[in-house]
């Protein structure tokens, strides 16, 4: 059987002729620009930048019940053998850079599925202070896909767009990116979409600028080693951690509390306050008693109450546990204004590192004697601590937000 196409029907030669007549051999003639529209249309490739709970949607759609790879797509690890970003979650103010290098890593042509709410506008987070409120502020999007989260099927369908958009582009005719239907009514983000006539033509260079400069290192020292955590030595612990003992040991704190850190209180809803001064002497004896892991360091800030004389304090909590059997769990808390420090306990647990510096960085507690007190989350340009109770929610963050 011999199939041709109309604008080959009229091409002759004797080789040719030959194939066309050859006994169960087929045949297709067609030009060379329909071939490779045919390829790009039905080899989409790929990346994945999946972020949140859209991100499962987009698994389910490379599993067996949906199978994108009998349309020709498959999802690749790396930006460079890519055509299609999909997006599909939460983009964070720290992401979105991420987001931009790697798309500028992608060769062209290339294209953009905004997968989800989150990915198109923001959603429920768009009016806070770490999202995007939609990637298409920094990507230029080709097709949405609507959904909180959309399913496999309608991410399908949003490929399928993809595949007559590129048809239509390589036939000449220029397809604009589909509707934000809804979203499209929604209060515009300060920083102006990529088809927004009114926004600001330097954004786009901010935004590349700031994506191609995560590539400089800003701490050499933790990469050559200079830095190093001091080492403490404590005294082997006494405690056998097989004596299931908790309750009385409980009273031995009560008493070692009483007698060597002045601490009287003992509420029942809440840990002992210690005096700061005491902060790390405390560690350093619970961990000789066994106390050897440390559970988290977690703070709270409290703004004073309005046209009252008290300042603005914080209040840090601590846990440290025992292991092996009948392990115990004890927690202590400190107070102090926010003008003042807390004695860091790096040098009793060397865990107390990262999670000192998240309170640092979410809430502004600096920790005095710290090794290495900066951000951790955030980028380090970020202003202000954003889970003070007095940080505005919908905080300015250029040039992404």
């Amino acid at each position: 059987m011999a199939v041709t196409s109309r604008t080959a029907s009229a091409h002759r030669n004797a080789l040719y002729e030959t194939l066309l007549h050859t006994p169960g051999l087929s045949v297709a003639a067609a030009s060379l620009d329909e071939l490779l529209t045919w390829g790009a249309a039905n080899s989409l490739w790929v990346f994945p930048m999946a972020t949140s709970c859209c991100g499962i949607e987009l698994m389910a759609a490379a599993a067996s019940r949906v199978d994108l790879d009998r349309m020709g797509t498959i999802v690749r690890a790396t930006p460079r053998q890519a055509d299609v970003m999909v997006v599909a979650g939460t983009i964070t103010v720290k992401m979105a850079p991420r987001v931009k290098k790697l798309w500028e890593q992608m060769p062209e042509p290339k294209w953009c599925i905004a997968m989800g709410s989150c990915a198109i506008s923001g959603d429920f987070y768009r009016d806070l202070y770490s999202v995007v409120p939609g990637i298409d502020t920094f990507l230029p999007v080709d097709v949405y896909v609507p959904g909180c989260p959309p399913n496999p099927e309608a991410l399908m369908n949003g490929l399928l767009a993809l595949q007559d958009k590129i048809r239509s582009v390589r036939d000449g005719t220029w397809t604009p990116p589909g509707p934000r239907s809804e979203t499209e009514k929604m209060n515009r983000p300060r920083i102006g979409r990529l088809t927004d006539a009114h926004r600001d033509p330097n954004t786009s260079a901010e935004q590349v600028q700031a994506a191609l400069e995560l590539g400089r290192e800003r701490d050499p020292a933790l990469w050559t080693g200079a830095r190093r955590l001091p080492v403490i030595q404590v005294e082997p612990s006494p405690r056998d951690g097989n004596n299931p003992g908790g309750a009385a040991l409980s009273e031995e704190l009560r008493a070692l509390l009483r007698e060597r850190f002045g601490v009287h209180e003992f509420p029942a809803d809440a840990p002992p306050l210690v005096p700061v001064e005491e902060h790390v002497a405390l560690a350093s004896t619970l961990k000789a008693a066994g106390y050897d892991l440390l559970v988290f360091i977690v703070a709270t800030h409290w703004p004073a109450a309005s046209g009252s004389e008290e300042v603005d304090s914080y209040e840090v909590a601590c846990a440290v546990r025992t292991t092996g059997k009948g392990s115990d769990l004890f927690t202590w808390r400190v107070r102090v204004a926010c003008s003042q420090s807390v004695p860091t306990l790096t040098a009793v647990f060397a865990g107390a590192d990262w999670q000192e510096r998240e309170q640092y960085d979410l809430l502004g507690v600096v920790f005095e004697g710290h090794p290495d007190l900066r951000r951790i989350l955030l980028p380090g340009d970020w202003s202000g601590h954003p889970l003070r109770r007095d940080y505005p929610s919908n905080a300015e963050h250029a040039p992404w937000r």
